[in-house]
């Protein structure tokens, strides 16, 4: 077995992989699926939640999220244009 191949095929593969404590979660309006990592420093909003704004990349819908405090998802909704 070549440890050079074995190299080359790990790039490759890490690029499918969600990175180390992120979630994957989907845009509402084109579900195209992502990568989501919380923030070190988060936004919390007036009613004490864990938000954020997102954008799709696919589609370009501008998105809000919320994290859920009972098991730490995020729950996305679209924004109204």
């Amino acid at each position: 077995m070549s440890h050079s191949g074995i190299a080359q095929n790990r790039d490759k593969q890490t690029k499918q992989i969600t990175p180390l404590g992120a979630q994957a979660v989907a845009c509402p309006k084109c579900h195209a699926r992502f990568a989501f990592s919380r923030s070190h420093q988060p936004f919390i909003d007036a009613c004490g939640f864990e938000s954020y704004a997102l954008e799709c990349h696919e589609c370009g819908a501008s998105l809000a999220g919320i994290v859920d405090p009972f098991d730490d998802t995020l729950l996305i909704s679209e924004l109204a244009a």
